[in-house]
C-alpha cells in the first residue's frame, strides 16, 4: 500500500489523500494517534477501574525485569503471548483486590509513615541524607511524578500490611520441620556400574545409504534459516546531547536564566498529635491536650500519650523534615503557614483524622553556585539542546526518507548523521543490538524494506530514540548441502546406535546382579563403584544417581537394583542397599531455623492464594480482552 502511494500519488489524488487524512488530525489531534486514550479500561474490579496506562506500566516494568533476569535468554516474542499479557493483567486484579479488602477493613499508611519510607530510601538520598532533586529526578527518568510515585507507595504499603498480617497466620508446627529434616538428613548405601557408550562406538558401522536416508527424513532440520542485516539512522536525545558544543559563557547564561533550577525547597519539621474516630471526641480529645500544654505540658510526653499515630507517636510525634507535596494537603498548608518554630496549629482534619501540629525547624531553600553545580547546569543545558535539535531533526527525519526512499545516503548528508549496519539477524531477533526490537525485525522482514527495497518509515523506539532501516543484506533460508553435514550425522547415527548396545548390554548386566552375581564379578575394575553411604547433597557421585537413588520409596528386600540412561549416554546400573534414616537433632540451629523460615513462608503464601482466590470469587471482575 505504502508503495503504491508513493508511486501514484501525485497531482489531485494526492491533494485528496492529504485531504481526507487532514480531517481526523484537525478534528481530534495528532496527539490522540499518537498516545491512543488515556481513560481505556482494561478490567474492572467491583467497579473500581484497571486503566490501560497502568496495565502497560506494569507490563513494562514485568518485560525489563524478565530481560535483566534472564540476559542473553531473554525472548522477546515471549510477550507477545496472551498468556503472558493475562498474566500481567492477573497480578494487577490480585493488587486491586487486595487494596480493596484492605479498604474495607479499615487499613490505612500515615503521611509519617509514607514520607519516612520515602526519605529512607537509599535511591533518593544523596550522602545519606534525602536529596529533594534526586527524588524528583529519578522519578522523572521512569515517567513518573511525586504524586502518582506517592499514591502507588502508599497503595503498596497498605496492601503489603495487609498480605503480611494474613502471611504470619500461618506457623508450621514442629512435627512438620522434624519430618522433613528426617527426610533431608536421610542417607543411603549404594553402588553402581557404568557401561560407556563411548567404549561400544567402533562396534558400530553406519554405511553411506544410512546417513543419505537419516538426512532425507530430517531434511527440514538442516536449513540455513532467513536472515537479513539492514543499515539505519539513529536520532536520539542522547546521542545529540554528546555532540552539542558547549562553553562556559552558554553555561553561564543559561544558570542565570535558570537558578531557580539548583535551588533545594524550603523544608519544615513538624511534630502532631493525631486522633481517629468521631468529630466531636477527636476535637475535645485536642481541646484537652492543648490545654496541657497551655499549662506547660510537653508535646513529646503528651503524643506518646495521646496520638493514635502508632508510625510517630512513640517518637513524641516527630515527623522529621520534609517539603511541600509531600503530606496531605491540608495538614501541609497547615504546617507551612505557621510562621515561627514552636507554634501551634489549630485543629487540622484529614483524612486520617484530627490533627495538632507543632512546628520544630525551618530549613529555607539554598541554592548552589555556578561552580557547585555546574556539571548538572552543563547535563541540562546539554539536554535542553538536544531535544530542541531532536524535534528539528525528526520531522526532516520522516520527510527526508519518505521523499528519498531508495537510500539512507541523503537523510545521513542532510542531518550529519552516520549510517550504521547491523549484524545479521533472523525473523526471531537477536539478544543483542536493535534486533532485540520486535518493532525493528518487523520493519526489517516487512515488503516495504525486503521486497521494495525501501526506507522504512520512522520507528519510534522511545519518545527520544527514532530508527530508520534500509535492507543492506537479504540471505534466504537454504538447505544445507548433503556433504556438509553428513560427517556429524555419520557421528551422531554411531553414537546413538551404540547407546542402544550399552541399554542391551546394561540390562544383561541388570539381570544377571537380579540372579544374584556381585557387580565386581560382572564389570571391569574401573567401571564398578562399590558400595558407599551418600546423602542428597553429597558430591561424590553424579546428580542423577542421587536423584535415582532417593526415588525409590525404600529397598523390598535387601537391595534395590534399577537401570537406567544416562544424559551422557552410558547406561548406569544402580544398587542401593539400605536406608538410614535421618536424625531431626542432627540439624545445626540454622538449618532448623532455615527450615522453619521457609515453611512459614510455603505455609504464608499457600494461606494468602487461598484467601485471593475466595475473595475473586465473590469478586465481580471484568476483562476487556481487545484492550490487552
Amino acid at each position: 500500500m505504502l508503495h503504491f502511494i508513493r508511486e501514484r500519488a501525485q497531482g489531485w489524488v494526492a491533494w485528496v489523500i492529504v485531504g481526507l487524512i487532514s480531517i481526523p488530525f484537525a478534528l481530534w489531534g495528532v496527539n490522540s494517534y499518537l498516545t491512543g486514550p488515556s481513560d481505556v479500561v482494561v478490567a474492572t474490579v467491583n467497579g473500581e477501574s484497571i486503566k490501560q496506562a497502568e496495565y502497560q506500566r506494569a507490563f513494562q516494568q514485568y518485560r525489563d525485569q524478565m530481560r535483566n533476569t534472564l540476559e542473553d535468554e531473554f525472548d522477546p516474542e515471549l510477550f507477545d503471548s496472551i498468556a503472558i499479557k493475562q498474566s500481567v493483567l492477573d497480578s494487577l486484579i490480585d493488587k486491586k483486590l487486595l487494596l480493596i479488602v484492605a479498604g474495607t477493613l479499615g487499613q490505612h499508611v500515615s503521611n509519617s509513615v509514607l514520607n519516612r519510607t520515602i526519605q529512607s530510601t537509599t535511591a533518593f538520598q544523596s550522602e545519606g541524607v534525602f536529596d529533594q532533586d534526586r527524588y524528583t529526578s529519578m522519578l522523572a527518568r521512569v515517567g513518573l511524578n511525586p504524586e502518582s510515585y506517592e499514591a502507588d507507595l502508599r497503595a503498596d504499603l497498605v496492601r503489603n500490611e495487609l498480605v503480611a498480617s494474613i502471611q504470619t497466620s500461618t506457623l508450621a508446627a514442629h512435627y512438620s520441620s522434624d519430618n522433613l529434616l528426617r527426610l533431608e538428613k536421610q542417607r543411603r548405601e549404594v553402588a553402581y556400574g557404568v557401561v560407556p557408550a563411548l567404549s561400544l562406538v567402533d562396534q558400530v558401522i553406519i554405511n553411506d545409504e544410512d546417513v543419505q536416508t537419516y538426512y532425507d527424513q530430517n531434511a527440514a532440520n538442516y536449513y540455513a534459516p532467513e536472515r537479513v542485516s539492514v543499515n539505519y539512522i539513529e536520532l536520539s536525545v542522547d546521542g545529540l546531547s554528546k555532540t552539542i558544543t558547549v562553553s562556559d559563557a552558554d553555561l553561564q547564561s543559561f544558570y542565570v536564566d535558570n537558578q531557580d533550577q539548583f535551588v533545594g525547597p524550603e523544608q519544615r519539621s513538624a511534630s502532631h498529635i493525631l486522633i481517629e474516630g468521631d468529630e466531636s471526641d477527636a476535637v475535645a480529645t485536642l481541646a484537652e491536650v492543648k490545654s496541657k500544654l497551655d499549662q506547660g505540658g510537653d508535646f513529646s510526653a503528651l503524643a506518646i500519650e495521646y496520638s493514635q499515630d502508632a508510625g510517630s507517636a512513640q517518637d513524641g510525634g516527630d515527623l522529621g523534615y520534609f517539603q511541600r507535596e509531600v503530606m496531605d494537603l491540608a495538614f501541609e498548608e497547615a504546617v507551612f503557614s505557621l510562621q515561627n518554630e514552636g507554634d501551634l496549629s489549630g485543629v487540622i482534619k484529614t483524612e486520617y483524622g484530627y490533627h495538632l501540629i507543632k512546628l520544630t525547624g525551618i530549613k529555607s531553600g539554598e541554592g548552589k553556585s555556578f561552580t557547585d553545580s555546574k556539571s548538572e547546569v552543563e547535563a541540562l543545558y546539554r539536554r535542553q539542546q538536544a531535544e530542541a535539535e531532536f524535534y528539528e531533526k525528526a520531522e526532516l527525519l520522516a520527510d527526508l526518507s519518505y521523499e528519498n526512499p531508495d537510500s539512507l545516503d541523503v537523510v545521513a548528508e542532510e542531518l550529519s548523521l552516520e549510517i550504521k549496519t547491523s549484524m545479521e539477524f533472523q525473523r526471531e531477533g537477536n539478544i543483542s543490538g536493535i534486533a532485540t526490537e520486535k518493532k525493528v525485525v518487523l520493519a526489517a522482514f516487512s515488503e516495504d524494506v525486503l521486497v521494495n527495497k525501501l526506507n522504512s518509515s520512522v520507528i519510534e523506539l522511545s519518545q527520544s530514540h527514532l530508527l530508520v532501516l534500509h535492507e543492506n543484506k537479504h540471505i534466504l533460508a537454504s538447505q544445507l548441502a548433503y556433504d556438509s553435514v553428513s560427517p556429524a550425522i555419520t557421528e551422531q547415527l554411531r553414537f546413538e546406535q551404540a547407546a542402544e548396545k550399552a541399554v542391551e548390554k546394561g540390562d544383561e548386566l541388570l539381570s544377571q546382579m537380579k540372579s544374584g552375581t556381585d557387580g565386581t564379578a560382572l564389570f571391569e575394575p574401573s567401571n564398578w563403584y562399590a558400595e558407599k553411604v551418600v546423602g542428597r547433597s553429597s558430591t561424590d557421585v553424579s546428580n542423577q544417581i542421587l536423584q535415582k537413588a532417593f526415588s525409590i520409596a525404600k529397598p523390598s528386600n535387601d537391595a534395590e537394583l534399577l537401570g537406567f540412561t544416562a544424559a551422557n549416554g552410558n547406561y548406569i546400573v544402580l544398587k542401593v542397599s539400605k536406608i538410614e534414616e535421618g536424625e531431626p537433632s542432627d540439624a545445626t540451629s540454622a538449618e532448623r531455623d532455615g527450615l522453619k523460615s521457609h515453611l512459614d513462608r510455603i505455609y504464608g503464601e499457600s494461606e494468602l492464594l487461598a484467601f485471593i482466590n475466595s475473595v475473586k470469587e465473590e469478586a465481580d471482575i471484568e476483562i476487556f480482552q481487545q484492550y490487552l
